[in-house]
């Protein structure tokens, strides 16, 4: 039998050997105590207290915080593949038959521009080609 992953929404922060990223870590995932390890100051390394046991992300890693409050570890080409920026909309998507959104809101949603020019004669605005 086959199975597809259900839509879930994840917070995730990118592990970088910062204090801005750590920061991020504990504020924004919760993950406290938020322990790096520099057994080896080339390679640092962050130990996260998963439900399997203490796992370990390296620079470049994804650290998630899933469903349930659980945090684990996942190596970028995986999280890419699995998971996709959320548009942040309002509503659970998979349960609409029907969407309605302004230019303005999904331009502000998809962080695109929008960008008019006034026809001179008119005095209207129009859109300008290659924006929404």
């Amino acid at each position: 039998m086959k199975y597809r992953k259900k839509p879930v929404e994840i917070e995730a922060v990118q592990f970088a050997d910062d204090p801005d990223t750590l920061i991020k870590i504990n504020d924004v995932l919760g993950l406290d105590p938020v322990n790096v390890s520099y057994e080896d100051p080339d390679n640092p390394v962050l130990k996260i207290p998963t439900l399997e046991g203490v796992m370990t992300a390296q620079v470049g890693d994804y650290i998630i915080k899933g469903v349930h409050g659980e945090f684990y570890p996942c190596k970028p080409d995986i999280f890419e593949e699995t998971y996709e920026p959320s548009i942040g909309l309002p509503i659970d998507i998979s349960k609409a038959k029907c969407i309605s959104i302004s230019t303005h809101e999904l331009a502000e949603i998809l962080g695109k521009p929008i960008e008019r020019e006034v026809d001179k004669q008119s005095g209207r605005e129009r859109r300008r080609k290659g924006f929404l």
